[in-house]
């Protein structure tokens, strides 16, 4: 299990508190807080940040494309392939080890990642700043 975690957790990263007010916001600190892993059989379970080897918080830039992990313990940065926008929402898509998406409410700050492999699936949920 804290493979699939690891392995893939060594990709993504994000979440905090308040509102992301404009899409011209370059870059992004967010705190994650909530996640959780999904199987076909079992359904959904709770994990702590720990168990899953995230990292507390991430800063997020847009410009660049990345996602960089601010936590000393869990060093890590990935790439971001595309960013769409829609109304009020910033998505984001990658991969690295598994297919991976996060949306981001501008205005609300909530953001939630979605991990997808082969037979199991990883949500995050967490809060963002700019």
């Amino acid at each position: 299990m804290t493979r699939y975690i690891t392995a893939f957790f060594a990709l993504t990263i994000l979440v905090g508190s308040a509102g992301i007010s404009t899409a011209a916001e370059d870059t992004i600190t967010c705190s994650l807080a909530r996640a959780y892993e999904c199987t076909p059989d079992q359904g959904c379970k709770a994990w702590t940040m720990e168990e899953m080897a995230l990292p507390n918080f991430v800063r997020i830039d847009l410009k660049a494309k990345t996602i960089t992990s601010l936590d000393k313990a869990v060093a890590q940065t990935s790439k971001i392939a595309a960013i769409d926008r829609l109304e009020g929402l910033i998505v984001m898509h990658g991969t690295e080890m598994r297919g991976w998406s996060i949306a981001m409410g501008e205005e609300s700050g909530d953001i939630t990642l979605s991990v997808a492999g082969d037979g199991e699936g990883f949500i995050v949920f967490g809060k963002c700043m700019n």
